[in-house]
């Protein structure tokens, strides 16, 4: 908060030094202190005041300076941090639910096939019932909760191996020239888009643009995705050459195009993000009936079951 506040308040012309006595209070007061102290001894704000921010400002911050002005490096870096957590949040809220749910499902077969499912047996077993259809089923769980296990830990596993800065862009290009419409190429094609738009916003040329896209140090896909774009703009092709590049959402490059051809880059690039945001709500929503039908299903096929099994007394006690 206090960095949109200072931000804001110097885009309103107060000055940096104003803007601490208008901000200060009990709370910031011995970090506002160090920056005046700084600040007093003429040391550039660029040099110190990147790790005294929040962590999720630190690395933006710290190279959005090299290249702008305080005052708009940091009005940059509160709204891309604003608009990636918004996105973070989207994302977390609509896959969470059944990512948790499909879980707990697993989880909860896994325990009933291996404590609840044996004395059901012997249950059978003691009413002289034959049990081994109902013996090759449990075998079956079994065999599919260790199979989905397994996928589940090669997931992760693949997903904490992605995730490594060194196998990031790697991986985005062989997702990206294998499955162009999945969710995790939607994700990063609108995070380079949200930071393009921003610097837009700002009337930063595009070249400019660029080359503080390139500045960000720990997303090392947005990096990529700019500096490629810049050697095509660098080597004298159109913008609308520029931006074809294979490695983007396919739907972002139709909008990159009409934009290029309607002269309207900025109402473009909001229509792409508010697109982008009602399909990843459409997409979690198909997600989360996909998850809803298969745990609604094993849970009752294990109702069944039960019921089936406990009605054995029953069934032969009609029949004497």
């Amino acid at each position: 908060m206090d960095c949109e506040g200072i931000a804001k308040l110097m885009h309103s012309g107060f000055t940096l030094q104003e803007t601490l006595s208008l901000l200060e209070t009990p709370q910031n007061k011995k970090v506002f202190d160090v920056i005046s102290a700084n600040m007093e001894e003429g040391i550039s704000p660029a040099l110190f005041f990147p790790s005294l921010c929040p962590k999720e400002y630190r690395s933006y911050l710290s190279g959005f300076l090299n290249c702008l002005p305080f005052s708009d490096a940091l009005s940059l870096c509160a709204e891309i941090v604003t608009g990636e957590e918004a996105q973070k949040k989207e994302y977390l809220q609509g896959l969470f639910y059944p990512f948790m749910m499909f879980l707990c499902t697993i989880i909860g077969v896994t325990l009933f096939n291996e404590f609840c499912f044996p004395p059901l047996l012997s249950l059978m077993e003691n009413f002289h019932t034959d049990a081994s259809d109902y013996t090759i089923l449990r075998i079956v769980l079994r065999a599919a909760g260790i199979f989905t296990g397994g996928v589940l830990l090669a997931a992760a596993a693949v997903i904490l191996w992605c995730r490594q800065e060194k196998h990031r862009i790697g991986s985005y290009l062989f997702f990206a020239k294998h499955f162009p419409s999945s969710i995790y190429i939607q994700y990063e094609s609108t995070d380079f888009i949200r930071y393009f738009l921003q610097c837009i916003r700002m009337s930063v040329p595009t070249k400019e643009s660029l080359y503080i896209l390139q500045s960000v140090p720990h997303r090392p896909i947005i990096r990529f995705l700019a500096g490629v774009m810049e050697k095509s703009l660098q080597a004298g092709d159109a913008f609308r050459d520029a931006v074809d590049m294979p490695w983007l959402d396919p739907s972002l490059l139709r909008f990159m195009k009409i934009a290029y051809y309607s002269f309207q880059m900025e109402p473009m690039l909001e229509g792409y993000l508010e697109m982008a945001k009602e399909r990843s709500k459409r997409q979690c929503k198909r997600i989360t009936r996909a998850v809803q039908i298969l745990s609604y299903a094993a849970i009752g096929t294990i109702v069944i079951l039960i019921y089936q099994i406990m009605l054995l007394p029953m069934k032969l006690l009609g029949g004497i």
